[in-house]
């Protein structure tokens, strides 16, 4: 059964006309031309997916998101953000928002995002790339598909942890269905077999903890494999709630570590030429290649979105040609805004190390790479400066 889908958007045009798309597909919808009205909706329940622009008045894409997360059984939540912005779109995934889209997106993207949301619909490449980083990953992903074991997919909102998820169950090959359980609310009964894929597990609250608990506890021998994926630091803040680490430990029993797109910058010409190589030929377009110039910028970008914001930058590329490659590149998410908001899902670690690689690209770019300068330049021995270099994928450029 299609999910039911409520479209939030100030511009009627554009919400009504994707309305009326969805419903040729067989989805339920209902639009509303701002957050009030969208909030008012979603205290009458029903709701399955909330696609919702991020940008109107008085009450926006955010105040929508955290509305719908307060709610009893809360819905999907994607939200579509103008180009130049994806730092407010990964802020939203930090406070649960399933992805972000940049606008304009066309149905056939929207309806391949519902797709997704089901567990179905088109994967990007998660591993691709012969960094240290992508084979250990692989090598990792490869043993949890070989056992049934419940596991951990441990990373930043857009690594790709739900697609690593989707392609253990699918190499499995249990045959069983895969069941998104986005909150304990939402586990039905008709979940028998397959996989659970429990999704930012880590911003429930300590009662939705303890009722998942309950519910993992319950399951029978022989039942679903439960899957689930949570941010880096998720350890650290459950060992202050009892509940929190009883969760915890139930589903950390193996754990993959997914590592931001920022510590794999090697990794990047491959991820992007298989994406670029995908959507191409589904959309029916021409390949688009960057520039040796646009790729190097690509290589300093931070990814603050990560792999979902290289992916929307392919899709741009595709749609609208290879200057969709000249992003406005960013060194570090948190350096370019100051100091941060403190708000759930925050990493003091995170945030160190990101100021910690913007130094040291600046140091790069201010002196051509000479080590000898650059060591001097940052106070540091050679040997620490090498091991930093290495650390955050920057060897080759210094």
């Amino acid at each position: 059964m299609k999910p039911t889908v409520l479209v939030v958007d100030d511009n009627r045009s554009a919400a009504d006309a994707l309305t009326m798309v969805l419903n040729r597909h067989g989805y339920s919808v209902s639009a509303c031309y701002d957050g009030v009205a969208a909030k008012a909706r979603l205290d009458a329940g029903g709701i399955d997916v909330v696609l919702t622009d991020m940008k109107m008045e008085p009450v926006d894409g955010l105040e929508v998101l955290a509305h719908a997360r307060s709610l009893a059984a809360p819905p999907e939540v994607v939200v579509l953000t103008g180009y130049g912005t994806v730092d407010a779109a990964v802020r939203a995934m930090h406070l649960g928002a399933r992805d972000f889209m940049t606008k304009p997106v066309s149905p056939s993207q929207v309806l391949e995002q519902l797709e997704q949301l089901q567990g179905r619909g088109q994967l990007f490449e998660v591993q691709g790339g012969e960094s240290s980083a992508a084979k250990v990953l692989q090598e990792q992903v490869d043993a949890v598909s070989r056992v049934s074991s419940t596991v951990l997919f441990m990373g930043e909102p857009g690594s790709g942890r739900h697609e690593l998820a989707r392609q253990v169950h699918e190499v499995a090959g249990d045959g069983g269905p895969f069941h998104i359980v986005s909150h304990p609310a939402r586990w039905g009964d008709h979940i028998v077999d397959g996989t659970v894929f429990l999704p930012n597990v880590d911003l429930l609250s300590a009662d939705d903890h303890l009722t998942l608990t309950q519910l993992i506890d319950s399951l029978p021998t022989g039942g679903p494999r439960v899957l689930a994926s949570a941010t880096p630091n998720w350890a650290e803040r459950a060992s202050s709630e009892g509940v929190g680490m009883q969760i915890y430990y139930r589903l950390a029993v193996l754990v993959v570590s997914v590592p931001p797109l920022r510590e794999r910058p090697d990794d990047l010409p491959a991820l992007l030429d298989g994406w670029l190589s995908t959507r191409a030929a589904t959309l029916g377009r021409p390949k688009p290649s960057p520039t040796a110039r646009q790729l190097k910028a690509l290589r300093l970008h931070s990814w603050p979105g990560n792999l979902r914001e290289l992916a929307a930058v392919a899709e741009r590329a595709v749609v609208f040609g290879p200057a969709a490659f000249d992003v406005q590149i960013q060194t570090s998410a948190a350096a370019a805004d100051g100091i941060p908001d403190l708000v759930e899902g925050f990493s003091l670690q995170q945030h160190l190390e990101e100021v910690e690689r913007t130094l040291l690209i600046r140091a790069i770019d201010q002196t051509a790479g000479d080590r000898s300068h650059m060591s001097k330049l940052l106070g540091v021995e050679r040997n620490t400066l090498r091991y930093k270099l290495n650390k955050y994928g920057l060897l080759d450029r210094a």
